[in-house]
């Protein structure tokens, strides 16, 4: 969490809410009220993309505390037949250095209800373009759900939000801490996506936004361990004009 802790997620086994879990792989805020991750927040660096398989299994997460319940990948069956997925928040591909990494974000606390036009279409090829500027940046990047209704899936095991975001923050490769080499210049790269079944283009230019809009949308603070000219200029940015419509 080298930026913060946007929702002041605590490791209180009485936080039905905003239940902080830290990984080597990630940090996640989860919520046993929806059955799922509110954020999740992980760096990327060209280390961590390697050649270790896809997990085959997912797993459900049973170091979370005895009062919550601990959603199974069965309480996804039928997903598919309302089009959804199992989806990542931090994504496979971006935990392929090792085995044991790879299995960790498999963990059922690391998945949202996604639907799949938007897991395997424009969520993936946004996933895809962050993994190709690592050879440059070091990337920091926290996505979770947003507005959140009645709409579960099949099993009433978690809710459906009507967006996926993702806010990442691009920085240049050098010495020190990510968070030590951050300015107002840096490159804030912020999407919302609807998370519905049909009528959305596969190019992730379509659905730019701002770090600020994402916070009205969540309520959450991000940039907070930043200075506050710093914090302020990276949550006003939008990362250039959208693309021309395409079709799905």
């Amino acid at each position: 969490m080298q930026l913060g802790n946007p929702s002041n997620a605590s490791a209180n086994t009485n936080n039905h809410a905003h239940y902080l879990i830290q990984r080597p792989v990630e940090a996640i805020d989860y919520s046993d009220n929806l059955g799922e991750p509110v954020w999740a927040g992980w760096d990327l660096t060209a280390g961590d993309v390697g050649s270790a398989s896809r997990s085959s299994t997912y797993y459900t997460d049973t170091n979370l505390p005895p009062n919550f319940y601990r959603v199974t990948t069965t309480d996804y069956n039928g997903v598919g037949n309302i089009d959804f997925n199992r989806g990542h928040l931090c994504p496979s591909e971006d935990r392929t250095d090792n085995t044991t990494d790879n299995k960790l974000v498999f963990f059922m606390t690391n998945i949202m209800p996604q639907s799949g036009p938007n897991n395997q279409g424009v969520w993936n090829n946004f996933e895809a373009y962050c993994r190709s500027m690592l050879t440059t940046n070091e990337l920091l990047i926290i996505c979770g759900p947003s507005g959140f209704g009645t709409n579960t899936i099949p099993s009433g095991k978690a809710y459906i939000a009507s967006n996926t975001w993702k806010v990442v923050v691009c920085v240049p490769l050098g010495g020190g801490t990510a968070l030590s080499r951050i300015t107002a210049a840096n490159r804030v790269i912020a999407i919302s996506i609807p998370n519905v079944t049909n009528g959305l283009s596969s190019a992730w230019q379509t659905y730019l936004t701002s770090p600020q809009k994402i916070e009205q949308d969540t309520g959450f603070t991000r940039f907070t361990a930043l200075p506050a000219n710093v914090a302020a200029a990276l949550r006003a940015k939008v990362d250039g004009p959208p693309a021309p419509p395409t079709l799905s």
